[in-house]
C-alpha cells in the first residue's frame, strides 16, 4: 500500500503550474486558427446584446456566453450594422461575417477567445475542488492533470461558443447541489441556485440540468432511506426537503435567466419581429407536447420571448436531425450510436482505458463513497442519453458536459489504484503519462483530435466530419503551406464563413454550399483542372447537395491525398476531371446576379450548370425560378417538373435538410435550393 500523502504547499504549487500550462496551451494553439464556424455570429450577436440589446439576433443561444466573450471589444468603438432582415440563422451569420472582417479579425477573435476561457479555467478550478472534496488532494492534482491534457477540452476551451460554457456551468451547478445536500445552508442552496441559472442563461442544452438533479435527488434519497434506518415520517421530511430545495432552484435559476435578458419578454427592442414571427416559428415544433408547453409560455410571457424561440428551434433540429457522417459513411439522419462512437475516436486511448479501469474498481462502488461515484456516472448518463436520443449529430462538442465528470470518476480510480500496489502505480502512471503525450502530438490541431487507434489527428475526416475536424479553422495552417511551398497557382475548396480575401491566398476558389449561401465570390471554373487542389475535408459528405453522388467534392473522397494540413485539408496534385464542380461554379456565379439585382446576366451561368450535370436538382430550381422571373412560364414550368422529378426520385432520405422545389409560378425568384 501506498500511502505518502503530499502536503498542503504542493498541492497548491502542483496545481498553479498545471493551471500555467492549461493557460499556455490554449493561448498557442487558438493563435494558429481562424475562425471556427459559429463564431464570427457569436461575436456580432454578443457586441449586439451590449450595443443594441437585440435578442432576436442569434436567439438559437441564450446570450451569457456571448456577452462575456465580446466583453473586451466593447471599448474598441467597433462598425455594428443591423442584421439583415432575413431569416433569423442566416442574419446572424451574414452580419457575423461582415461584423468580423470588416475589423482586424485576428485582434477580436483573440480577445474574445481569452474572454470567454474564463469558463475553462473556471471549469479547471470546479473539478479541482470537486475532487479534493470528494476524494482527497491526490485526486483533484489528478483531476487536474487529466483536464488540462484532454484534448477536447482545450478544442473548445478557448472558441467563441456555448459549449464550453455550459460544461463548466453544469459541473458546477451538480457540485454546488452535492454540497448542499452533504451539509445543507441557505447560503450554499444560493450558490447552487446561482449555478443552475447560470446553465441555463449560456445554452439551451442547459435545460437538462433540471431532470439530472430530479434523478440526483432521487439517487440521495434512495442511498439516505437504505444507510439510516429512518421513521417514515422523518423520511417525508427529507424528500420534501429535498424537492422543496429543487422547486427553490428551479425558481431562482428562472429568475437569473430573465436577468440575462434585461428583464424583458420582447426579443427586440420595440417588439420588432424575428424571422420568422415567434408564433410561426412554433408552429414547424411538432412535438404536441412541447409546442403545448411553449405555445403556453409565450402566450402568458414566463420566459424571455428570445429563450424561447430558440428552445423552440433546438426542439426541432434534435427532432427532425441533420445528415451524419459516421465512420465513412453518410446518414440521412442522426443515429442513436453517433455520441457513443465519437467518444470512443476523439478521446485519448489512456483516457478510455483509464475510464474503464475506474468503473470496475470496488473502491468507488463502496458505501461511503457511493453518493460521490453517483453525483458523477448520473449527471455523465443523464446527459449522454437524452443525446443519443437527439437526431443532431453534429460533433462531440454537443457532450462536451459529460467529460468534467468522467475525468473526477478517472482520477479517483487512479488514486485508488496507485494505492494498491506499486504495480498498479506504475501502469496508472504510464497511462497518464500516454494520455498527456497523446495531446501534445496532436497540438495544435486538437479539434480534429482521433485517437491512434483511428490514426491520429491527420486522418479523422475519414471517420467524422463538422465540428469534429477543424471546423473550419485552418486557413492559417494552409497559408503557411503555401508560403513553404512557394504555391502562386492553385484552387481552394472552402467550408466556412470566412472571408478569402482577407487571407490573401494565391488561390482560384472552388464552389461550396456556404461560399454560395453567403455569395462568395465565385470564377467559371473548367471541367479539368489542374492541382495543387485544396479542399477543406468537411466538403467530403454529402451534407446539403443530397444523395453523395451528386456532391461534386464526392470524387475526391475516396482518394488518397497527397497531403493534409493540420488535420483539416486535404492536398491533391494533378489533373482532375471536376465536371459536377464546375457546374456548380456557374450555379454560384448566377446566384450572385441573382442577389445583385440582374436575374438577366444569372440566365447563361444556370442554363450552362444544366448543361454541365443536368442531374442535379439546383440549376433547375433556380431555371425554373428566373423563367418565371421572366414571365416565360413554360420554360419555368418544364424546369420546375425537371427539379420536383430529381427530387422525389433521389431526395427522400434527404428531406430535414433540403425542401422540395415550389411551383416558381407562385414564388418569388429564388437565389438558392430552399434549405430547412
Amino acid at each position: 500500500m501506498l500511502e505518502q500523502r503530499p502536503g498542503p504547499r504542493f498541492v497548491f504549487i502542483a496545481a498553479a503550474f498545471l493551471l500555467l500550462v492549461l493557460a499556455a496551451e490554449l493561448v498557442f494553439s487558438i493563435r494558429q486558427n481562424s475562425q471556427t464556424f459559429d463564431e464570427s455570429a457569436h461575436l456580432y450577436a454578443g457586441y449586439s446584446y451590449w450595443k443594441t440589446h437585440d435578442f432576436g439576433l442569434n436567439p438559437e443561444h441564450p446570450p451569457l456566453a456571448k456577452l462575456v466573450a465580446t466583453l473586451p471589444l466593447l471599448r474598441l468603438g467597433l462598425t455594428l450594422n443591423p442584421p439583415p432582415p432575413i431569416f433569423f440563422r442566416g442574419a446572424s451569420g451574414l452580419g457575423g461575417r461582415q461584423f468580423l472582417y470588416s475589423h482586424n479579425a485576428e485582434s477580436l477573435l483573440f480577445h474574445s477567445r481569452m474572454a470567454i476561457s474564463i469558463f475553462t479555467f473556471a471549469l479547471a478550478l470546479l473539478v479541482f475542488f470537486a475532487a479534493r472534496e470528494m476524494f482527497g488532494p491526490e485526486t483533484a492534482l489528478i483531476a487536474l492533470a487529466v483536464l488540462v491534457s484532454e484534448p477536447n477540452i482545450l478544442a473548445n476551451g478557448a472558441l467563441v461558443t456555448t459549449d464550453m460554457a455550459v460544461t463548466t456551468m453544469l459541473f458546477g451547478a451538480v457540485y454546488t447541489f452535492y454540497r448542499y445536500l452533504k451539509q445543507p445552508s441557505f447560503a450554499r442552496l444560493l450558490v447552487a441556485s446561482l449555478f443552475a441559472g447560470l446553465t441555463l442563461s449560456v445554452k439551451h442544452s442547459g435545460v437538462l440540468l433540471f431532470p439530472i438533479l430530479l434523478v440526483l435527488a432521487s439517487a440521495y434519497l434512495l442511498l439516505a432511506s437504505r444507510t439510516q434506518s429512518e421513521a417514515s415520517q422523518r423520511f417525508l421530511r427529507r424528500t420534501a426537503f429535498a424537492f422543496g430545495s429543487l422547486v427553490f432552484i428551479a425558481a431562482m435559476s428562472i429568475a437569473i435567466l430573465w436577468a440575462c435578458y434585461g428583464f424583458r419578454y420582447a426579443a427586440r427592442p420595440g417588439n420588432a419581429q424575428i424571422t420568422p414571427p415567434t408564433a410561426a416559428f412554433l408552429q414547424t415544433l411538432h412535438q404536441p407536447a412541447e409546442a403545448r408547453f411553449i405555445g403556453f409560455a409565450e402566450r402568458h410571457h414566463l420566459l424571455p420571448e428570445a429563450y424561447l424561440y430558440g428552445l423552440t428551434d433546438i426542439l426541432v433540429l434534435t427532432d427532425r436531425g441533420r445528415y451524419t457522417f459516421l465512420f465513412g459513411k453518410d446518414y440521412a439522419e442522426g443515429q442513436w450510436f453517433y455520441f457513443p462512437a465519437t467518444i470512443l475516436i476523439k478521446s485519448t486511448i489512456a483516457f478510455l482505458l483509464l475510464l474503464a479501469l475506474a468503473l470496475a474498481t470496488r473502491y468507488l462502488w463502496q458505501r461511503k463513497r457511493l453518493l460521490e461515484s453517483l453525483f458523477l456516472l448520473l449527471p455523465a448518463a443523464v446527459y449522454l442519453g437524452f443525446a443519443m436520443r437527439s437526431k443532431l449529430d453534429l460533433g462531440l462538442r454537443h457532450i462536451l458536459p459529460i467529460y468534467p465528470f468522467l475525468i473526477v470518476l478517472i482520477a479517483a480510480g487512479a488514486w485508488a489504484l496507485i494505492r494498491r500496489s506499486r504495480a498498479w502505480a506504475v501502469a496508472v502512471a504510464a497511462l497518464l503519462l500516454f494520455h498527456a503525450l497523446s495531446s501534445v502530438r496532436a497540438y495544435p490541431n486538437y479539434l480534429e483530435y482521433s485517437n491512434e487507434f483511428f490514426g491520429g489527428p491527420l486522418n479523422t475526416y475519414k471517420v467524422l466530419g463538422d465540428a469534429n475536424v477543424g471546423w473550419s479553422s485552418g486557413l492559417p495552417a494552409l497559408q503557411r503551406y503555401i508560403t513553404d511551398h512557394h504555391i502562386t497557382q492553385c484552387w481552394y475548396a472552402y467550408y466556412g464563413p470566412a472571408v478569402l480575401s482577407y487571407f490573401h491566398l494565391p488561390c482560384k476558389p472552388m464552389p461550396s454550399y456556404f461560399s454560395m449561401l453567403f455569395g462568395s465570390p465565385q470564377a467559371a471554373i473548367p471541367e479539368t483542372i489542374q492541382g495543387p487542389v485544396f479542399i477543406a475535408s468537411e466538403n467530403l459528405p454529402a451534407s446539403f447537395w443530397g444523395p453523395p453522388d451528386l456532391n461534386p467534392y464526392g470524387q475526391f473522397k475516396d482518394l488518397k491525398p497527397d497531403q493534409v494540413i493540420g488535420g483539416e485539408t486535404l492536398v491533391f496534385n494533378g489533373a482532375y476531371q471536376v465536371r459536377l464542380i464546375s457546374a456548380a461554379s456557374h450555379l454560384a456565379i448566377g446566384n450572385n446576379a441573382l442577389r445583385s439585382g440582374h436575374p438577366s446576366l444569372a440566365l447563361p451561368d444556370a442554363q450552362q450548370a444544366a448543361a454541365i450535370a443536368p442531374e442535379l436538382l439546383q440549376p433547375h430550381q433556380m431555371l425554373a425560378s428566373l423563367y418565371a422571373g421572366l414571365h416565360r412560364p413554360a420554360d419555368a414550368e418544364r424546369e420546375y417538373q425537371l427539379a420536383l422529378n430529381i427530387y422525389r426520385a433521389r431526395f427522400g432520405p434527404f428531406a430535414n435538410d433540403i425542401a422540395a422545389p415550389e411551383d416558381p409560378l407562385r414564388q418569388q425568384p429564388a437565389t438558392l435550393a430552399s434549405t430547412k
